[in-house]
């Protein structure tokens, strides 16, 4: 065979050709007992030495039933010599059926060229060829048996030598097509492989892509998303109904005239989307559609202005600063003289607190500004919320109960873990607090499980507080946004721009008991953030 090939492809196809040579065998074998016992007289069917045929035939037959049942059943692996000595067994039978049949009148020897070219196919090149010198020396034995019986006319040893040249022609042509096929066949499979490791490499690059991509048809139906893209349309998973279409906005940008890219909000947690669309040249009705979550693109630029932001703000904090701790300590003081009355005193509480307002505004601004670069860390989630369970304690004494439901099956994150405790406190402490004023005893449950259309993590941190106003839920996490009259209005701010940097999602939401519920959503633990 060609050096191409591999012995496990020489095997299928020796197995191949020889399974089907049984059944070709046991048709003929068949069909010339039938017509030697069963057709009328006057056949040429073993007209020269009937009882020689009588014998032949049925033993054939029987040969012919028993290696079919053995190449259906029980053949694994052909050995050369068994392939060689299986070959010379139908030659030396359809030799013996042609010498029974008169030689040359009968026409048997030509069924010897289907018995070389299953040699050719299967043997290497010199046995092949030597069946082939068996057959040639075969038929011109026939003739000569012949011509001690009867006498042979001269032409009869020349057709026998051209048909043995027939033979050997055969036998070099038919190993030459099937080194050419092997190898092509060879070729294939490896061009095959390639194709299918790059499929399922592109399959992989594609579906772990922080991107999210969509193909979409005119109409706007859904022909393949990926696990990024159903993440930030909030979709169950990637598998698609017939028929499914995309969000509106994604039709209308599909079916545009100008086919740019657009913004728009997406899943439950209203995302920022910014959608880009590519059209297929090739497929003039389809539309690549590329989607990113707007965070991620605009991450470097909330460092750079938070670098601007803290450039500016650390030169005038110390300004600031100075004086205010001037007028907090003076107000200190002179509420500790005994000369004021209570009027006076209550004043002086008045510019304390102010004051101590103005340094946690300072601060706050202040950690923003330094613009610190996250270093995310893979952790269980659940582990890390047992152990911040443990060790937070409410700032204004407040009674509070915590507790976890798992119901995820991955609970890995990929975010840093002293953020995120920024982030957790500023969510828990106004539950605490908003939950103790109105039940007296604040309860608050974290709830972690999976993004059903990946192995993301999901955090829902429920209180029993009165939750936010409809009409203030779009305005939560703008700056300096407050309901009380003694808070600053950057905690929330703050967590938002924190989740930022770590690819989180955060949105406020009525969870199924129409309960207060802060919703979390992680990305996937192997996705890394823009680098700072």
């Amino acid at each position: 065979m060609s050096s191409d090939s591999t012995p496990h492809q020489d095997i299928a196809q020796r197995r191949a050709v020889m399974r089907f040579h049984a059944g070709y065998r046991q048709i003929l074998a068949s069909a010339l007992c039938l017509v030697f016992f069963f057709a009328p007289e006057g056949t040429i069917l073993g007209s020269s030495e009937p009882a020689l045929f009588t014998w032949v035939s049925p033993v054939y037959l029987a040969v012919s039933v028993a290696l079919t049942v053995y190449h259906s059943l029980f053949a694994r692996h052909y050995s050369y010599t068994e392939v060689f000595a299986e070959l010379l067994c139908d030659v030396a039978a359809l030799v013996l059926l042609a010498y029974a049949s008169g030689s040359s009148d009968s026409g048997l020897q030509l069924l010897i060229f289907v018995t070389i070219s299953v040699s050719s196919a299967t043997l290497p090149g010199r046995l092949s060829l030597a069946l082939a010198a068996l057959a040639s020396i075969a038929a011109l034995g026939e003739v000569a048996v012949h011509s001690l019986a009867v006498p042979v006319p001269a032409q009869q040893f020349v057709v026998a030598g051209l048909t043995g040249i027939a033979y050997f022609s055969t036998a070099l042509a038919i190993r030459y097509l099937s080194v050419r096929i092997v190898s092509t066949q060879s070729l294939a499979d490896r061009r095959r492989d390639d194709l299918e490791r790059l499929s399922k490499l592109n399959q992989m690059i594609v579906q772990r892509m922080q991107t999210g991509v969509m193909l979409l048809s005119s109409e706007g139906e859904i022909k393949l998303l990926n696990a990024a893209a159903a993440e930030l349309l909030g979709r169950q998973s990637t598998h698609l109904s017939p028929g499914e279409l995309a969000p509106p906005e994604l039709i209308a940008l599909v079916q545009s005239e100008s086919q740019g890219s657009m913004l728009f909000n997406a899943g439950e947690g209203k995302v920022e989307v910014f959608a880009n669309v590519a059209p297929m040249r090739d497929l003039e009705s389809d539309h690549l559609v590329y989607l990113e979550n707007i965070s991620k693109i605009s991450q470097r630029a909330q460092n750079m202005k938070l670098a601007s932001l803290g450039r500016f703000t650390a030169s005038i904090a110390h300004e600031i600063r100075n004086p205010l701790s001037a007028i907090s300590h003076a107000a200190q003081l002179l509420g500790e003289s005994e000369a004021l009355n209570d009027g006076d005193r209550r004043f002086t509480r008045i510019i304390e607190s102010n004051a101590h307002r103005m340094d946690a505004i300072i601060q706050n601004i202040l950690e923003m500004s330094r613009g610190k670069a996250p270093q995310p860390e893979v952790f269980s989630i659940k582990a890390w919320i047992t152990d911040f369970i443990a060790d937070w304690r409410p700032t204004n004494g407040e009674s509070v109960s915590l507790n976890i439901l798992d119901k995820c099956r991955h609970d890995h994150v990929n975010v840093d873990p002293s953020q995120l405790r920024q982030i957790i406190t500023n969510i828990v402490e106004n539950g605490a607090r908003y939950g103790a004023q109105l039940h007296g005893r604040a309860e608050l449950n974290f709830v972690v499980s999976n993004n059903p259309g990946s192995d993301a993590v999901v955090l829902d941190i429920i209180d029993n507080g009165p939750g936010i106003a409809p009409e203030q839920e779009d305005m939560i996490f703008e700056p300096f946004f407050t309901t009380e009259s003694k808070g600053t209005g950057l905690g929330l701010y703050l967590s938002r721009e924190l989740c930022l940097a770590n690819q989180i999602s955060i949105h406020y939401r009525r969870d199924s008991g129409s309960d207060s519920c802060f919703r979390l959503q992680f990305s996937h633990p192997s996705r890394s953030g823009l680098p700072s």
